[in-house]
């Protein structure tokens, strides 16, 4: 391991936090999501689990930054009450124009585009901590990072499904032939990065950290899109990747952010993120989100026996939540920032 990589005991008592990013992550969302595929029969047990155990917990986990203490709500006011409504509009207006299928098809490219940038953040923390930054910021990289994803994606779309889990979606048919080169295009672009990697670890120029998240990367897309290839169990198996990188990457952070004890400005989130308190901070979090979530559907139900209003109207309420997530995650997150850099650069090892 590097040398530079900080043990984190208090999550797993014999994994750090590395191998889980780079190795245990990835490898329950692959197993599970090849468990479902297989065992179609348990799809929608592992489905719930997955939308109430991380997803949920997920979601409210970017509120542990921005609205747990009087502190963050009032730095964060804009991303907590104004912007909201805005999204609520956004996503109701954008139903009254076009449908749901508009709604479903914002959701499915902007979730896609999401959780690549937040695997990206996540590389570029180990590069900046092991001194791959230089490689990581490289054309090459950069563009090969995000083409996989792309290509792989654009594969399972181009079948031409018209929704998933329900959701009406626009996709796509790309003839068989075209279909095929995408899969050689991802297969020859990760072959290139990986002797362009192998030549730089020798070098000394990146990190076995960085270039093992790296094909972590790639091979969870080029799972859950190509070798799945079915638009439900593969959303559900990139979904539990995302879901579970983000818990955990929260809470790295927040385990860095108040180090040195318990902040008196941020009382609640500092005592739940000191060492051995990893379980209270789940739990918190889960029950958090499990009263959120059991208020909305009592909220969506009780309006729609009530005054009569669309339960599909209503339902649109998930979708902002989900897009609110997206926008405030590409706020809070920003390396550039220099308490977000320093902590982070210390929180993912």
């Amino acid at each position: 391991m590097n040398a530079t990589s900080v043990q984190h005991r208090g999550i797993f008592p014999y994994l750090s936090a590395d191998y889980c990013f780079i190795g245990l992550i990835p490898a329950v969302a692959v197993v599970t999501g090849l468990f479902a595929y297989f065992n179609p029969q348990y799809f929608l047990l592992i489905l719930l689990l997955d939308l109430w155990l991380l997803g949920y917990h997920h979601v409210i986990s970017t509120f542990t930054r921005i609205g747990f203490d009087k502190s963050s709500v009032f730095e964060h006011w804009k991303l907590l009450f104004p912007l909201p409504v805005l999204v609520c509009i956004f996503v109701y207006s954008g139903y009254q124009f076009a449908g749901g299928i508009l709604i479903g098809s914002i959701y499915l490219y902007w979730q896609w585009y999401h959780y690549t940038r937040q695997s990206e953040g996540i590389a570029k923390t180990y590069a900046i901590k092991s001194g791959s930054k230089q490689f990581a910021n490289s054309p090459f990289n950069r563009v090969v990072f995000y083409l996989v994803p792309a290509a792989s994606f654009l594969y399972l779309i181009s079948s031409g499904p018209d929704q998933f889990l329900t959701i009406p979606i626009y996709t796509f048919y790309l003839p068989d032939s075209f279909r095929s080169f995408l899969i050689c295009l991802c297969l020859v672009c990760i072959a290139g990065w990986l002797f362009t990697a192998i030549k730089a670890y020798i070098k000394n120029e990146i990190s076995g950290l960085y270039l093992g998240y790296s094909l972590s990367h790639f091979f969870i897309y080029i799972v859950s899109y190509i070798v799945i290839n079915e638009i439900n169990y593969s959303w559900l198996t990139i979904n539990i990747w995302h879901n579970a990188q983000y818990i955990a990457f929260v809470w790295l952070y927040n385990r860095k952010r108040y180090a040195s004890g318990i902040d008196p400005m941020r009382r609640v989130i500092s005592y739940l993120s000191q060492p051995g308190r990893f379980a209270q901070y789940l739990l918190v979090c889960l029950m958090f989100s499990t009263l959120t979530y059991l208020f909305l559907k009592w909220a969506i139900s009780t309006l729609h026996e009530a005054a009569g209003i669309d339960l599909a109207l209503t339902g649109l309420v998930y979708f902002a939540i989900n897009f609110h997530h997206y926008i405030v995650d590409s706020k809070i997150w920003k390396l550039r920032k220099q308490e977000i850099s320093r902590n982070l650069v210390s929180s993912t090892g």
